[in-house]
């Protein structure tokens, strides 16, 4: 690992950073830095959900997380498939619950920073996106009597009611669900990410002598790139390198002969019919722009194969990647969008992939630059 020296720039309005030869970073590049922090950043409450940011139902969440009871058979539990040793995902391909899925399990580390959740968007709130796995026949097969029933055998979560406000009462089954659902809504948000050596490197060029600037020089030249001629930041932009968007990337839409996954066209679909979604009758803070997130949402033929973009932050720890699982490793990733090919793009779509005439150098400096932003 090369030790990284900051000197004043013989340009003006730029920097020099690193040993021989250096990286050197211009005001532009420095100024778009500065959207990529700080970081840990606190996560927004989630929305419609007055249990958010309460500590004692992020307690209950995590319990209830862990908790097989929630399932049908009993069998799996949240945890069953993210798994925080895996970085809140389970390092397979596709995801594995009652039964087999055409989807990659997305870790949910800073999850609280999105605005959509899952791969197509089909949840508006951290809370919807916990009811649909337990519900889902291939997922946690869940029954909202039996689940309901079960819960009012534990004494963890009936104590748990009273510190509501106002106080659950005689809760009918599927507002004890629902319940349940939120206070797993509450965690899940407060699961952000640690510093990373990115972030300390970003503190040193920006503030100097204020971070720790180890950084190797393929990290740097990756950062380079990513800032420049490859464009990355359009789409994984800000502290968590996300713009909560969904894009067209070229990966194949058949799941399986015959089977189309049609990504944020289904998940529009499913977010506006679902009786959990903002407007429904279980948001409990009334938000009207959380609410008229929800429903002005619209319906178009170009989200047919859209997918959420992903932050990039903890890959190390949540390979494979994309929706389906299809890329191994991060060197696949950079291989794929360096090596797009335009044709596979909706010719109605956005513009924003291209070809890149990368370099095995270049691509192995932007692997690099991706594994520094996941903390040790």
């Amino acid at each position: 690992m090369a030790v990284v020296v900051l000197v004043p720039g013989m340009v003006t309005g730029a920097r020099v950073v690193g040993t021989t030869p250096g990286v050197q970073f211009n005001e532009a590049e420095l100024q778009l830095l500065q959207t990529f922090g700080p970081w840990p950043a606190t996560p927004p409450p989630d929305p419609g959900n007055r249990l958010s940011g309460k500590a004692w139902a992020e307690q209950l969440g995590l319990q209830l997380f862990h908790d097989p009871d929630l399932s049908g058979d009993r069998s799996i539990s949240c945890a069953t498939c993210h798994q925080p040793s895996r970085g809140f995902a389970d390092g397979k391909a596709l995801a594995e619950g009652a039964s087999a899925h055409v989807r990659n399990t997305q870790s949910l580390w800073n999850a609280g920073f999105q605005r959509w959740f899952g791969w197509d968007g089909g949840g508006d709130s951290l809370w919807a996106a916990a009811i649909r796995p337990m519900l889902s026949p291939i997922e946690m097969n869940g029954d909202i009597t039996d689940i309901a029933r079960r819960l009012r055998s534990k004494k963890f979560f009936t104590s748990a009611l009273g510190d509501a406000d106002p106080p659950v009462d005689d809760a009918s089954d599927e507002a004890l669900f629902v319940f349940a659902a939120q206070a797993i809504g509450a965690y899940t948000r407060i699961l952000v990410s640690a510093e990373t050596p990115f972030d300390r490197f970003r503190r040193s060029l920006l503030q100097p002598g204020s971070g720790d600037v180890n950084y190797p020089l393929a990290a740097q030249r990756g950062l380079k790139i990513f800032l420049g001629p490859a464009n990355c930041h359009v789409c994984h932009f800000g502290a968590n390198f996300s713009n909560q968007e969904f894009h067209d990337t070229g990966r194949p839409f058949f799941s399986a002969v015959g089977q189309v996954d049609s990504g944020r066209y289904t998940g529009i679909k499913r977010v506006r019919g679902d009786r959990y979604n903002l407007s429904g009758p279980y948001n409990t803070t009334g938000v009207a722009a959380e609410i008229r997130k929800t429903k002005s949402v619209k319906l178009n033929q170009q989200n047919f194969g859209q997918w959420r973009t992903p932050s990039l932050r903890n890959l190390i720890h949540t390979a494979p990647y994309t929706h389906d699982g299809s890329l191994a490793t991060l060197r696949d990733v950079v291989d794929a969008y360096a090596d797009i090919n335009p044709d596979r793009l909706h010719s109605n779509g956005e513009a924003i992939l291209k070809p890149l005439p990368l370099t095995e150098r270049d691509r192995e400096d932007l692997v690099a630059f991706l594994r520094s932003l996941s903390a040790e």
